[in-house]
């Protein structure tokens, strides 16, 4: 077993957790076994502190990273809570809006969106919120909703490039985007999953050298370069697979327990 006390940053969905079936029973008992052994799991997930629910919280995590790096929490303490600026917030929304885009803006309190619109047949979080969390769902008020980052949906596939060229997107946030599906998260310029492992590292005062990390999709890229021991579940969309230094099984057999077994952590 490695004597050293690491830290391993976890995705959500795709990674420890798929929505309809849950979490693998052997990363449960991987993240168990890490925290008997002295290590510290962190989630690390695109996922607003809003939508982090029980089923997540309750595996055992010391640290929260949500928002793709915009929120950073340790045992309660949060260190961080980044959100989109305003006016830029409410004037790109509606110019993707304008471009029959259907945006949903995330923070740490609640999610936004449109009632009235499509947003519900493409993000299904949104109708357990409202069946569970009513509280943390609400009408879109874009010029005022504190959000963490905005995730758009568009509707043919080769329209994004368009969208970011004609609004200089890139210029003004970190941009996720999607292979398997048209979605992107558009995150604060600058801020990405690496980004809020840095602000969790200083306050721990815990070296890189230290660093572990899974996931699978295209907002894990900086957080699989950044950490020294990046890995990319066997599912992971292709860009992360050739991206990640290192490659485990998928999440359905067993991935995060073999490759934390490979690396001597439990």
């Amino acid at each position: 077993m490695n004597q050293e006390k690491s830290i391993v940053f976890f995705d959500i969905d795709g990674t420890i957790f798929e929505m309809g079936k849950g979490t693998p029973d052997s990363t449960r008992t991987a993240i168990r076994l890490l925290k008997e052994n002295g290590h510290i799991p962190v989630v690390c997930s695109g996922r607003p502190k809003a939508t982090l629910f029980p089923e997540i919280l309750d595996l055992g995590f010391s640290g929260i990273i949500g928002g793709a790096g915009a929120y950073v929490e340790f045992q309660g303490e949060v260190l961080r809570s980044v959100l989109l600026k305003q006016p830029l917030q409410g004037e790109t929304v509606r110019k993707l809006e304008k471009r029959e885009c259907c945006v949903v803006l995330e923070g740490p309190e609640y999610i936004s969106y449109r009632g009235d619109g499509e947003a519900g047949k493409y993000f299904r979080v949104l109708e357990r919120l409202h069946r569970e969390y009513p509280d943390r769902v609400k009408e879109m008020e874009e010029d005022s909703d504190r959000a963490s980052k905005m995730t758009i949906f568009y509707y043919e596939e080769e329209r994004f490039p368009a969208l970011e060229k004609a609004f200089a997107l890139g210029e003004h946030f970190t941009l996720a985007c999607y292979e398997r599906a048209a979605f992107v998260e558009m995150m604060p310029k600058g801020i990405n999953k690496a980004d809020g492992i840095q602000v969790l590292l200083k306050h721990l005062k815990l070296p890189i050298s230290c660093t572990y990390a899974f996931g699978d999709g295209p907002n894990d890229l900086e957080m699989l370069q950044y950490v020294q021991y990046g890995t990319a579940m066997g599912n992971a969309e292709q860009n992360v697979l050739k991206a990640a230094s290192y490659r485990t099984e998928g999440i359905w057999e067993d991935g995060v327990y073999r490759a934390l077994k490979r690396y001597g952590l439990i």
